[in-house]
């Protein structure tokens, strides 16, 4: 039932067999440490390599399991990617408290721990980062995060990473600048006041998550952008705790193309913003 979780963890994934035997390991190894109920929602992207079995031989371990197939469910034929599976897994989560985690677990579940403490402080979304090495709550000063994200590019260019990146393995100087420099567009075009909008370690209450996941319109990897802004337009409180990310340079689904598809979809994210595409049904 619906009020036996307070937390919900929905996965998205694509072709990560080898990875979500420790991922759902290391949520059930973690999650008895809780005083809570936990539900995991596994959304899987049409895998070709038996990721969604993997994960079905946890239904005897997990007691809240649910296991979604992203091309049964009723989304438009169109509608795939990253995005579109945390939006349907949003959907069908039932927890208070609703996060997402990448289905690889560059972020261990267990860092929810540094999370949680801060919805008992009046935050609508939670997110980790993995560009700030102290809570950073959202500000509306756009020129403080141009300053803030603009150094950080040059931090990338002079010594290859960004001093602010806490990343236990940092990534390597092109895709630091790719990020970095996503960042900097993302603060001039959007006016985005973040560090780091691409971390996959994200929770909402249960009322900030369908108030802006419902008016979600970007199936890929660009979603976690238009949701931020979403949540910006509504005024919830947003703050980014630090946590620990292993980065695996080898181990990603995101391509060059993919990055220039997210930039093409700011252009997308203001249209709908200007056009009202992300009001309130009244």
């Amino acid at each position: 039932m619906a009020e036996d979780i307070y937390l919900s963890i929905v996965i998205p994934c694509k072709n990560q067999a080898n990875r979500v035997n420790k991922t759902l390991n290391d949520i059930y190894g973690h999650s008895k440490k809780l005083n809570f109920n936990t539900e995991v929602v596994f959304v899987d992207g049409d895998s070709t390599d038996g990721s969604a079995e993997v994960a079905e031989k946890f239904k005897g371990k997990l007691q809240y399991l649910q296991i979604l197939h992203e091309q049964d469910l009723e989304i438009g034929p169109h509608f795939t990617g990253k995005g579109a599976a945390v939006k349907c897994g949003m959907a069908f989560a039932k927890g208070r408290i609703k996060m997402f985690m990448d289905a690889d677990s560059s972020t261990p579940f267990s860092e929810i721990d540094k999370l949680l403490p801060f919805f008992d402080k009046g935050y609508d979304i939670v997110m980790g980062s993995r560009y700030t090495k102290k809570p950073l709550p959202a500000t509306n000063s756009t020129w403080k995060a141009f300053g803030k994200a603009l150094r950080e590019v040059f931090e990338v260019l002079i010594y290859g990473y960004s001093k602010s990146n806490t990343t236990i393995k940092k990534q390597g100087r092109l895709r630091q600048l790719i990020s970095r420099g996503g960042n900097l567009t993302f603060v001039v075009l959007l006016g985005q006041s973040f560090a780091d909008t691409r971390c996959g370690f994200k929770a909402y209450t249960s009322e900030a998550a369908k108030k802006i996941f419902d008016l979600q319109t970007l199936p890929g990897f660009g979603f976690d952008t238009e949701i931020l802004v979403i949540a910006k337009k509504y005024n919830l409180r947003i703050i980014e705790i630090p946590v620990r990310w292993y980065d695996d340079a080898d181990d990603t689904n995101i391509t060059l193309g993919n990055s220039l598809k997210t930039f093409l979809e700011i252009f997308k994210i203001r249209w709908n913003k200007l056009s009202g595409k992300y009001s309130l049904a009244k």
